[in-house]
């Protein structure tokens, strides 16, 4: 075998390890959630509360919130992209941003 034909055999060899090695880490990410996966934090960390704020701010008004059709709350019942589990769509935490806001809109809300 000449030295030409070493060099390919061990470039291909370290393809292919390569290849497997990003396999392998895909499916670890993959598998454990990695990928795009954003811990909400707790009700208590945002200071949740199922009445409205001081000044009629509720979920329903913030960017944040997205209604569901079921849940803690029934019909009621949405998701926050900040905090874990149901939220009431009268609720309220220090969280709310304003849907309506110029920075929503621009976000294309």
């Amino acid at each position: 075998m000449s030295n030409n034909d070493r060099s390919k055999l061990n470039r291909r060899d370290a393809m292919i390890r390569g290849a497997q090695c990003l396999a392998g880490i895909a499916v670890v990410c993959v598998g454990t959630g990695v990928a795009g996966a954003k811990a909400k934090a707790s009700r208590d960390d945002f200071y949740y509360q199922d009445e409205p704020g001081e000044e009629g701010h509720v979920c329903t008004g913030c960017i944040n919130w997205a209604p569901k059709s079921a849940g803690k709350y029934g019909a009621d019942s949405g998701d926050c992209s900040l905090i874990d589990g149901d939220v009431f769509k009268n609720g309220y935490c220090q969280g709310w941003t304003d849907k309506t806001s110029p920075i929503a809109r621009k976000a294309g809300t």
